[in-house]
């Protein structure tokens, strides 16, 4: 088999702008999927009733509905997703420079090809 060693000496930063903001609106997909099964999940447990009466009792007047946890984390889910998606460029930034000085990252490669010998 083949094998190759390769250094990955450069990473541009607008591809890690493209691949980080692919991989952040995947996250934000899962998370709001994540908080749907949970919501509905806790609502089957009661446990929404049961914060709404002791918000009730406490005093307050609002009640906790599935709009205001989704667009909360909605919200939440947006915030970090942007994050991510400004820190992936900052990130090849400061691997390209730290590559100028100590030099790349060297991976080996090996073919994936699978020679059989008969016996």
């Amino acid at each position: 088999m083949a094998r190759r060693n390769v250094s990955l000496k450069r990473i541009t930063p607008l591809s890690a702008f493209r691949v980080g903001l692919a991989m952040s609106l995947v996250g934000l997909v899962a998370w709001l999927i994540a908080v749907v099964l949970l919501y509905f999940g806790m609502s089957q447990f009661g446990i929404w009733e049961s914060m709404n009466s002791l918000i009730f009792d406490v005093g307050g007047s609002q009640k906790i509905t599935f709009g205001i946890v989704f667009a909360i984390c909605a919200l939440i889910g947006v915030v970090v997703a942007i994050f991510n998606t400004i820190l992936a460029p900052l990130l090849a930034v400061i691997y390209n420079s730290i590559v100028d000085l100590f030099g790349g990252l060297d991976l080996g490669l090996q073919d994936a090809n699978k020679s059989t010998k008969s016996k």
